[in-house]
């Protein structure tokens, strides 16, 4: 048996009606680009499935940002690197044959992570910027060689440890 609901959009001066399957747990309203752009004062939080870009949304409470952003999950570096928040949960891959740094700057989320892989001959050095805690248990922030990888994790504003296959 279908379950019939009826909701009035924020925003708008109609009813809308949705039938919405009895197995459902969760609807969300279908809109366009430009009907989700027409919303007038959306509730922060307030969430909408865009048909135009097929992708849900939410507003928080300035903008309707996309909940899950496409990315490139590998990033390759050749030199000097300074981490960015759009880096958060890929992998790094350093191909170098010359030794380079990998920065990590101050103001990334807690709980922002990558990994970094050395796939050239040239070791990688990861430091923080001024203001930021790298941290690691034996006090290693070189990669050991070609092919280690070091996790990289913020566990504090600003504080970072560091794991892997590293070396003095």
């Amino acid at each position: 048996m279908r379950k019939i609901i009826l909701g009035l959009c924020i925003g708008f001066s109609q009813l809308i009606f949705s039938q919405v399957d009895a197995d459902a747990i969760f609807a969300l309203q279908r809109v366009t680009t430009t009907e989700m752009n027409a919303i007038v004062s959306p509730a922060e939080g307030a969430m909408v499935y865009n048909t135009d870009t097929e992708r849900v949304y939410e507003y928080d409470g300035a903008q309707w940002l996309k909940l899950m952003v496409e990315k490139s999950i590998i990033k390759n570096v050749t030199a000097n690197y300074t981490l960015v928040l759009t880096d958060n949960g890929c992998a790094i891959t350093a191909n170098s044959t010359t030794d380079m740094t990998i920065t990590i700057p101050a103001g990334l989320p807690v709980g922002y992570n990558v990994s970094i892989y050395q796939i050239g001959t040239g070791v990688v050095t990861i430091q923080g910027a001024a203001g930021v805690t790298v941290r690691h248990r034996l006090l290693r922030f070189k990669t050991a060689g070609q092919d280690a990888g070091v996790g990289v994790l913020s566990t504090g504003t600003d504080t970072y440890h560091i794991t892997g296959d590293l070396t003095k």
